[in-house]
């Protein structure tokens, strides 16, 4: 009997040990992330990539850090001076926004978080007015499909149909804002008096 006791005591201490490491890992993988952030923010995306990456070696699980490596790729591809690596940059930042997307699908919060990223690929020349006349031609289509699917997953949600609207506006994309706005109207005419991407 002593010895079934003293093994159980030696599994529950060796499961409470797997707990606090895990929750560990957890907490410094969010630090790193922070930490990439807070170096995005000072026009620092090498220093940036690195911490991201270490998140990502320790919760590979979680989507918002692929999220946040997409843009450290693309404030990378801005910020290099000839701007030559930009596509790939958006490229990698693409790949990156597939995989938070695939490692957390059918979430809202995280499809409606890589909306404005996006944005980013779809568009352009970042120096330039965003619009119909300033599309990076290997992303919009990409952009536009990503954009009709939430609409259609979420046609009953008339804060997806705003956030993508707005984009969709800044984009040019004019038919299918008209199509968002109609379907606003249909939801919640209200919104288009107050809401920013209908003035």
């Amino acid at each position: 009997m002593k010895f079934i006791k003293i093994l159980l005591v030696l599994i529950v201490w060796s499961l409470a040990v797997r707990v606090v490491c895990s929750v560990n890992s957890i907490y410094s993988a969010d630090k790193f992330s922070v930490q990439a952030t807070e170096f995005l923010k000072e026009r620092e995306p090498e220093r940036a990539l690195i911490l991201i990456n270490k998140s990502i070696e320790i919760n590979p699980l979680e989507p918002s850090y692929y999220r946040t490596r997409a843009l450290v790729y693309l404030t990378a591809g801005i910020l290099e001076e000839n701007g030559e690596n930009l596509s790939d940059y958006k490229s990698h930042a693409y790949v990156d926004l597939q995989k938070s997307l695939e490692v957390n699908r059918d979430s809202l919060v995280t499809e409606r978080n890589v909306v404005p990223v996006y944005y980013f690929l779809a568009n352009g020349n970042p120096f330039s007015v965003p619009g119909a006349e300033n599309h990076d031609a290997k992303f919009i289509g990409e952009t536009e499909e990503f954009y009709q699917m939430l609409k259609s997953r979420y046609s009953q949600d008339a804060g997806v149909i705003s956030l993508v609207a707005e984009y969709e506006r800044k984009l040019g994309l004019t038919e299918e804002y008209e199509k968002s706005k109609e379907m606003i109207r249909v939801l919640r005419p209200d919104l288009l008096d107050w809401y920013s991407s209908f003035n």
